[in-house]
């Protein structure tokens, strides 16, 4: 493994240094702070209950809260570079991101939803979305209400993409399988409200994090991605409502991946428009957008006539100056770039007039399907009452929103407006995961509320939670089996899948009850619930 000093001498040579001179007027102090490892940085998620804990939790160790996060719940810096906790701190900041309550995230990566500023009910869409930090932090923006389209090219990085919402623990998101710029339509007739592009790119902005960057930059890089990267951002704003909000980002340097794809959106486009955002993020540290850059070859010699040589107009060069250039070595962090541009009401003739044709898709059988009567039925029957969305794949059963249903239910314009697909179904959308998971189907019945889940149970299964003594539900949390006799009087003969709480601890516990009773949740729980209490050393 190369030392720091080895990369300093990668660097010293390299194309991107030789780029960053044209880019920022103070690239020589960027160049200075672009070695160092990152802090870890994470953020708290304001859905779980327990969040105030965490957050005491975090000051307990030395964490810091990063004062220009705006939005719900707080993001922090450890004292400690990236992946450096050790002993008691590592095993409960593991623990805490794996089961939801806090996410891992580069702290400049946090800035794109922040300017996006997604609100409850709205419908969004992250048009590339694995990993799936961002896709989170817009569920915590929208507070469990509204409907998140997180959309990601790859079938198998959307099989970490569902792995990290589940981890999250969110209901308001649905996972699709689309090369964006291919995505089909929203169901209905508006469109989305907002939309983050989080772009692939070269990643020249994170030295700090991959020095390879160092090593493997070119020019030819960005010029390669660039119409891929115009492709995403032009599929984002048709696939916007009059009104609605793009946020285009990527972690890229290069003005090719950056200002060049917003100037041939407005060169290309007359119904959008580029609006500013830094109200959104007060306290970060910016640059305005560049307005002139010369593209170069990998031997950076100037290509004057090529297609990315922008901006073609000085209208078009005056707007780029509302594109934000985060300076994140001013602000111990990687860089980063982003514009957010608003899609203008423009009158247009009703399109449902010209359809000819209306199709009837089926959707895949592993798609999720909202639960059916008999199902449905046997939950209430198993669970109490519940009046929340329910949605089955196999085996397993979800909580989603109402939006969601809403989605499903309506019809989608197809083919240019020529041709709808009707409604209740979600083709043509290639749907992968929806909601949050919170139960499964065993011999015909839902079997129990999954740890998953459990952090809901008082909405969709009030009457399955029994309260029991604090120090009985304390014995559970250390692994250790109680006997039947700890129930109340009329519940000492229930059995199977139950949930437990007590006078200290409200957030229910899932359990089974046999012989014995034991919790039915995983080691990273129990190290949470027992760590975030002090009732033993983790």
């Amino acid at each position: 493994m190369k030392s720091d000093s080895d990369w300093r001498i990668s660097a010293d040579n390299s194309l991107l240094r030789r780029g960053t001179v044209a880019w920022m007027h103070d690239a020589e102090t960027w160049f200075e702070r672009s070695f160092e490892r990152l802090p870890e940085t994470i953020r708290v998620n304001p859905l779980r209950k327990d969040s105030d804990s965490v957050e005491a939790w975090l000051r307990s160790v030395g964490a810091e809260p990063m004062s220009w996060y705006r939005g719900p719940g707080s993001s922090w810096v450890m004292p400690f570079e990236r992946g450096g906790a050790e002993g008691e701190v590592r095993k409960l900041l593991i623990s805490l991101h794996e089961t939801g309550r806090l996410t891992r995230q580069e702290a400049v990566s946090m800035i794109p939803v922040m300017a996006l500023n997604p609100k409850a009910g709205e419908a969004v869409l992250d048009m590339c979305a694995s990993p799936g930090s961002k896709t989170s932090q817009i569920a915590e923006f929208m507070g469990g209400m509204g409907v998140l389209i997180a959309n990601e090219r790859s079938r198998k990085r959307c099989n970490l993409l569902v792995a990290n919402i589940q981890r999250h623990r969110s209901r308001v998101t649905i996972v699709s399988n689309h090369d964006g710029r291919h995505i089909p339509y929203l169901s209905g007739e508006e469109g989305y409200d907002a939309i983050l592009v989080d772009a692939p790119c070269t990643g020249s902005g994170t030295t700090r994090k991959n020095p390879e960057v160092w090593r493997q930059w070119k020019p030819s890089g960005g010029l390669g991605l660039h119409s891929m990267q115009f492709g995403l951002l032009n599929r984002a704003v048709d696939l916007l409502k009059p009104g609605g909000r793009v946020v285009y980002s990527t972690c890229s340097l290069d003005p090719v991946e950056n200002e060049a794809v917003i100037s041939q959106i407005l060169q290309k486009r007359e119904d959008v428009r580029l609006i500013g955002c830094s109200d959104n993020i007060d306290g970060v540290s910016i640059q305005e957008g560049l307005q002139s850059w010369v593209p170069t070859d990998d031997d950076m010699r100037p290509l004057e006539g090529s297609p990315w040589a922008h901006p073609p107009s000085e209208e078009i060069s005056g707007e780029l100056s509302k594109c934000i250039r985060v300076r994140g070595h001013m602000m111990d962090a990687g860089g980063f770039f982003l514009a957010t541009i608003e899609k203008k009401h423009v009158q247009t003739e009703g399109v449902l007039e010209d359809i000819s044709e209306v199709r009837f898709p089926e959707d895949s059988v592993q798609a999720s399907q909202p639960l059916c009567e008999i199902d449905r039925l046997a939950f209430e029957k198993e669970f109490g009452g519940c009046d929340k969305p329910l949605w089955r794949r196999g085996k397993r059963i979800a909580i989603g929103t109402e939006r969601m249903l809403d989605v499903w239910s309506k019809r989608t314009i197809v083919s240019n407006g020529k041709a709808i697909v009707e409604g209740h179904r979600w083709r043509p959308m290639n749907i992968v995961h929806v909601g949050c998971e919170i139960s499964e189907m065993r011999s015909g019945r839902p079997s129990r509320i999954i740890e998953d889940g459990a952090h809901l149970a008082r909405e969709i299964a009030l009457d399955r939670i029994v309260k029991i003594g604090d120090s009985d539900f304390e014995k559970l949390l250390f692994g250790e089996a109680l006997e039947t006799d700890c129930m109340p009087p009329d519940k000492t003969d229930i059995r199977g899948g139950w949930l437990v709480s007590s006078e200290s601890n409200p957030e229910p516990l899932p359990v089974w009850i046999g012989g014995k009773i034991t919790a039915m949740v995983s080691k990273h729980e129990q190290t949470c619930r027992v760590g975030l209490r002090g009732l033993e050393k983790v």
